[in-house]
């Protein structure tokens, strides 16, 4: 119908919903609009969310996320972040975890406000709720290939298909990505001898299953695996 406005659909109540039925306040950031975006991490996802802030302070491992200026901050790896970061449904309760490469994504969900009800006490402020790409029957395999200034690169790629036919999927996504820092440090006599600070080095493996047994049964399994060796938050 001409004029007519797109459902919609959003998980934000652990279950699909057109978002006009949720009585939450929900930012939803579609595939597209993250891909064009060039999102990768949850850093990237201020520029499209508003009243999202995320921080780092001693280092990437120590990132806090502060929704509506309302958040956990501190320097202690085990604090559990007030706005709770979900990625395919799982929780992640330290937000160094939680703050990798995103890889392939279908959305994004920014739920602002308390969500305790449904996703725990720890989400006094808000949850983001990160739903990645599933595998599909049908094959298909793309790469990125990415270049900048202080000697940053990347590479990525995916690949999913059939494993068995109808029943049994996978996809696999695999990303590396390097950049020099930007922040010059004047060492002095002091034991520091790096003489640059926000720099980027991490590699990233996420691999799928998805299960159809019968029509009406979906199952997932996902395993992923990151490691970061950076150098951050020097002080200006």
């Amino acid at each position: 119908e001409a004029g007519a406005v797109a459902e919609l659909v959003v998980t934000a109540q652990k279950r699909e919903q057109n978002l006009q039925d949720v009585p939450v306040v929900v930012t939803t950031l579609p595939q597209r609009q993250l891909q064009d975006a060039g999102v990768r991490d949850i850093k990237d996802l201020q520029v499209l969310a508003p009243g999202l802030s995320v921080t780092s302070s001693t280092s990437e491992a120590q990132t806090s996320a502060r929704i509506r200026g309302v958040g956990t901050i501190g320097d202690n790896p085990g604090l559990e972040s007030s706005v709770g970061t979900v990625v395919d449904g799982v929780y992640r309760a330290r937000s160094g975890v939680a703050f990798g490469d995103l890889g392939e994504l279908e959305r994004v969900e920014i739920l602002k406000g308390p969500q305790g009800t449904l996703f725990g006490k720890n989400t006094s402020a808000g949850v983001i709720n990160v739903l990645t790409k599933g595998p599909s029957f049908d094959f298909e395999a793309n790469g990125e290939l990415t270049f900048g200034n202080y000697d940053a690169w990347g590479v990525a790629g995916s690949v999913t298909g059939p494993i068995v036919e109808d029943k049994l999927a996978g996809r696999l996504y695999a990303a590396r990505r390097k950049r020099d820092g930007f922040a010059d440090v004047h060492v002095g006599a002091g034991p520091r001898t790096r003489t640059d600070d926000t720099d980027q080095d991490y590699y990233t493996v996420r691999g799928q299953l998805l299960v159809t047994p019968t029509s009406d049964i979906n199952i997932r399994l996902l395993a992923d695996y990151s490691d970061r060796d950076e150098h951050c938050c020097v002080n200006f």
